[in-house]
């Protein structure tokens, strides 16, 4: 993770920071929750391989009703396409 400015906040249970308006988990620690923000360890919350593939299949699917799923499958094809009767 490149170095950005960040927050740090005390929440319940803990510390988060905020970074690009978006809360981190919280770390038991405030030491814990900057060695987090600086990059030392990768929070879920901004997975960045995610986040582009969640952005991809929003500008590939605007506009619609339906929401945007970012799970991948590993079958080509349909259900029935390697069935034989």
């Amino acid at each position: 993770m490149k170095d950005q400015d960040y927050e740090l906040e005390k929440r319940d249970g803990g510390w988060a920071y905020v970074m690009d308006g978006r809360h981190s988990p919280v770390y038991a620690s405030r030491e814990a929750a900057i060695e987090a923000a600086k990059g030392a360890t990768k929070p879920a919350t901004f997975d960045q391989e995610l986040d582009d593939e969640l952005e991809e299949g929003l500008e590939e699917t605007f506009p619609a009703s339906d929401p945007v799923s970012v799970t991948r499958s590993d079958h080509l094809g349909s259900p029935d396409r390697n069935k034989k009767d």
